[in-house]
């Protein structure tokens, strides 16, 4: 009775978790991304192979907007959600649209209250990188870390661009080398959060990320093999 009742709680979970992506437009390697997961455990907890623990379902949930409850629920189907995806976007672009609004008043209230100054037209080239800067808010909370590096190397040629608009000065376009060099740090910090071309010069952090591919090991790992440390031994095979 029990073994029916974990397969019940484990079908449900399952498809809870393939309902949720599905409705906030995600894949299945973009919610692991998210959760700091490899999309092949998100892919056996959505065959009932597995269980998330405590502490993902409340990521889940969270980026879900919704509760551990409606995670172990039936109550997705009685009801039509919103999908949070959607609205995280509709945000976003809100909020850059919000900075070129205050751009272009800036423009017209410098053309009409001081034609004089001349100028009014550098209020849309300071909007550029400002509007880097506003979508790396958005797209580390929300976002794969791949729109994140292009926000950040978005944010370091804008602002060599609008430097070299409005400081008319002499050799100022080497500012464009210094923006090269901050590109190549970018790169490279790219590659070490999300490649293994790095993987023996990362050093171990407590932060989530390590502890969830900790229980991620964990979890596929066979029953009575474990480490020192306590961790299973294992592997997603």
């Amino acid at each position: 009775m029990v073994n029916r009742n974990d397969e019940k709680v484990r079908g449900l979970i399952a498809a809870n978790i393939a309902h949720y992506r599905k409705e906030c437009g995600l894949t299945q390697d973009e919610l692991a991304e998210m959760i700091y997961y490899s999309g092949k455990s998100v892919s056996k907890w959505e065959r009932g192979e597995g269980v998330p623990d405590i502490y993902v379902l409340v990521m889940l949930a969270e980026i879900f907007d919704v509760t551990v409850n409606d995670l172990i629920s039936e109550k997705h189907r009685k009801r039509r959600r919103t999908q949070p995806q959607f609205k995280r976007n509709i945000i976003t672009l809100m909020s850059l649209a919000l900075v070129w609004l205050v751009a272009t008043v800036a423009f017209f209230f410098i053309r009409v209250v001081a034609p004089q100054l001349g100028g009014a037209w550098l209020a849309f080239i300071v909007a550029v990188p400002v509007t880097f800067i506003v979508a790396t808010v958005f797209t580390s909370l929300w976002h794969p870390t791949l729109l994140r590096f292009i926000c950040i190397s978005g944010i370091v040629w804008s602002t060599a661009m609008a430097l070299h608009v409005i400081f008319r000065i002499e050799n100022m376009f080497l500012i464009y080398v210094v923006a090269g060099i901050l590109q190549l740090l970018i790169v490279l910090w790219y590659l070490l959060e999300n490649t293994k071309l790095f993987a023996g010069l990362t050093p171990k952090r407590r932060s989530r990320k390590a502890q969830a591919q900790t229980a991620e090991a964990a979890e596929g790992a066979p029953e009575g093999e474990k480490r020192e440390d306590g961790a299973e031994y294992g592997s997603d095979e």
